[in-house]
């Protein structure tokens, strides 16, 4: 059904005068009586009755007055928000972030919803390989994290990470010459089939510092790597950014190399379009 021909209904009920109501909506008496003729045959129903005072509901018009109203009041709101969405002023965003933008993801949304209020924004941590997997399927509009990316992928860098020893406070350590000291500690590794991302780039770091820790115990996440060296069952090596939300008896000490630094950045999937993500990235490049 025609949405005007809801529209003409409603306005002819509430002016009950086709003049007043041709009037108001900005057509002929003409073409407003034929708006309703056509609503009535394809109802089946007599809506108004017409006289020589102008146009009363009928029983049924009278029946069918309150739903047509909610149904046009609906659609009203299905346009506003039709074009807000458009605008990228309304809608919602699905946000991933990892380990490192674990402070700025919630920075850089909460700046966002200050200029977007009507933006519902939700925020999941994902390991790397299952961030970018989430944004090449759609399920993800925007994800923080490491770079580079491939193709259809793109980003922003934003700032960097680094890798960094994170031990017990307790525990000796010779900066002169740190990887002798920490031989004397088991090395407590990553899973690799959890985050596979994160331990290429740590062995990659390994093979340039020509160092080979044999991994004693292995954690399924970041989380659980601290708590085994919280309860100094040895050192592990993660991003230095952990360091905001460990333990305080932890102490982290930066790497330096060629691959001991990455960049971090707001990646999104350039074969999606979608307008509220692009608010987003705007905000987020002024």
């Amino acid at each position: 059904m025609d949405i005007d021909l809801l529209r003409t209904f409603c306005q002819l009920a509430d002016d009950k005068n086709f003049r007043v109501a041709s009037e108001h909506l900005y057509i002929t008496q003409s073409a407003l009586t034929k708006k309703i003729q056509r609503l009535e045959e394809h109802l089946n129903v007599s809506l108004f009755d017409r006289g020589r005072h102008g146009a009363e509901l009928t029983p049924m018009g009278n029946v069918l007055l309150p739903e047509a109203k909610r149904v046009l009041k609906g659609f009203e709101s299905f346009q506003r928000l039709a074009k807000f969405v458009a605008e990228g002023t309304s809608g919602h965003l699905n946000i991933g972030f990892g380990i490192s933008s674990f402070h700025e993801a919630p920075n850089y949304i909460a700046k966002f919803k200050q200029e977007f209020p009507n933006v519902h924004v939700t925020l999941n941590d994902y390991p790397s390989h299952q961030l970018v997997e989430e944004l090449l399927l759609g399920s993800l509009q925007l994800g923080f994290d490491r770079l580079p990316v491939d193709p259809p992928l793109t980003a922003i860098p934003l700032f960097s990470d680094r890798l960094a020893i994170a031990i017990h406070e307790d525990e000796k350590i010779n900066f002169d010459n740190l990887w002798g000291s920490l031989s004397q500690y088991n090395y407590l590794g990553l899973s690799r089939s959890k985050n596979p991302t994160l331990n290429k780039h740590i062995t990659n770091y390994l093979w340039e510092a020509k160092q080979r820790p044999a991994v004693i115990e292995e954690a399924n996440d970041i989380v659980t790597a601290l708590a085994l060296v919280s309860a100094r069952l040895g050192y592990t090596i993660i991003p230095a950014s952990v360091a905001r939300i460990s333990q305080p008896q932890i102490r982290f000490i930066p790497l330096t190399g060629e691959h001991a630094e990455w960049s971090v950045g707001l990646l999104w999937n350039a074969d999606i379009a979608d307008p509220v993500r692009q608010s987003f990235i705007q905000k987020v490049e002024s």
